[in-house]
């Protein structure tokens, strides 16, 4: 699938695991995944690979649950590129959720920014591989990798393997792990204001599903609305 002008996409309409994105141009991508399959038992695995060439700006969102293995790789093979990936994992019901994002800049003035979100319950668990590979002999290269894991029960697991590769040497590269659990005493707050607990996670909660998918909001407003929706129930 080739795409040659810029615009707002959900993955289910492109209907291809192979996507390229042509040169100058402005892409927002919304992998749906997690909205048309969750009902579907059979679909145990999702790949995707995605060429991004010469200028052109991506900015991919992603939310994963539960069972299934995802593996998305990303090429950025021309100059002046940049990619941006914002992921959201929520992992509950006694499954795993397996999955591994492969970055790989093959050319100079790229740039790579990832950022994870985990929603983890109790005894749940995650297994995260995220790689940035810069090639050799091109400069000018700006790699980042963010994961942030929200813990809403004492008990979880998270195997994350967070790799940079880099080949080169006029690189800017960096990758950084935050964990954290939602506290008793910002529940307790809320709470004392008659405020239900299931609430009160959705509140708190909030705020990173917002500023997660803010541009998605200010793109199409009605489907915003319809994932924030899904995922408050998942966190229910």
């Amino acid at each position: 699938m080739n795409i040659t002008k810029n615009w707002f996409y959900k993955l289910s309409e492109l209907n291809s695991e192979k996507i390229t994105i042509w040169d100058n141009l402005i892409v927002v991508i919304f992998d749906d995944f997690f909205l048309t399959n969750s009902l579907f038992e059979n679909v145990l695995s999702h790949r995707i690979q995605m060429d991004i060439w010469e200028n052109s700006r991506v900015e991919y969102y992603w939310v994963l649950e539960n069972r299934w293995d995802f593996d998305i790789n990303f090429m950025q093979n021309k100059a002046f590129s940049t990619l941006s990936v914002r992921c959201l994992l929520l992992s509950k019901n006694w499954e795993n959720i397996k999955s591994k994002i492969h970055s790989i800049l093959q050319a100079s003035n790229t740039k790579s920014d990832i950022h994870i979100i985990s929603i983890v319950w109790k005894d749940w668990f995650i297994d995260l591989d995220w790689i940035i590979q810069i090639e050799k002999d091109i400069e000018k290269v700006d790699a980042n990798l963010i994961e942030e894991n929200i813990f809403l029960w004492n008990t979880w697991k998270v195997k994350w393997i967070p790799t940079l590769l880099v080949r080169s040497n006029d690189v800017k590269a960096s990758h950084a792990c935050k964990i954290e659990r939602i506290s008793d005493e910002k529940l307790f707050y809320l709470r004392s204001r008659w405020i239900w607990k299931e609430n009160a996670l959705s509140m708190m909660i909030e705020s990173y599903i917002s500023n997660m998918f803010k541009c998605i909001s200010m793109i199409d407003e009605a489907f915003y609305k319809e994932l924030f929706e899904n995922i408050i129930k998942k966190i229910k």
